[in-house]
């Protein structure tokens, strides 16, 4: 089986680490407050079936964050003067006569809100290797959308 790598900046590695503690204790707390019985008279009980329901997702949850960590990839900033884009990047680009700022970070990190496009996105996919002044094409369902990369930066 191929472990997946998660692409983490200091900052994302900081805030998967806090996200576990928090879900932890979250459970340690849950299950130190006396669970619920499971029936009620002759049915089961619904505090029972919510308190069950409220530990699924904290186990799910919290192997999913011990997984990445154990499966991450540090991003690293590239050697001085890079022009070309990689992992972490800062990039400028202009999109029909509009400037952009965005970041290239792993799926764990993206938020397009904040300007954090994945690299597994199709932006983030079109523009890895690129450089500046280049131009990239990413279809978005029938358009065709064209990013001219002004400034990459680190």
């Amino acid at each position: 089986m191929i472990e997946k790598k998660y692409y983490l900046t200091k900052n994302g590695l900081k805030d998967i680490k806090k996200e576990l503690y928090e879900m932890k204790k979250e459970k340690r707390e849950k299950l130190k407050d006396n669970s619920p019985v499971v029936f009620h008279s002759e049915d089961v009980n619904p505090d029972y079936l919510l308190f069950s329901k409220d530990m699924e997702f904290l186990k799910e949850k919290i192997a999913k964050l011990e997984d990445v960590l154990q499966n991450i990839e540090m991003i690293k900033k590239p050697e001085k003067n890079c022009k070309e884009i990689l992992m972490g990047a800062k990039i400028i680009l202009e999109i029909s006569g509009k400037k952009e700022k965005i970041m290239i970070v792993g799926t764990m990190e993206a938020d397009p809100i904040k300007g954090k496009i994945s690299n597994e996105s199709p932006i983030g996919i079109a523009l890895m290797g690129k450089k500046e002044g280049e131009n990239v094409s990413v279809f978005s369902g029938d358009k065709k959308n064209i990013y001219k990369i002004k400034k990459v930066l680190y």
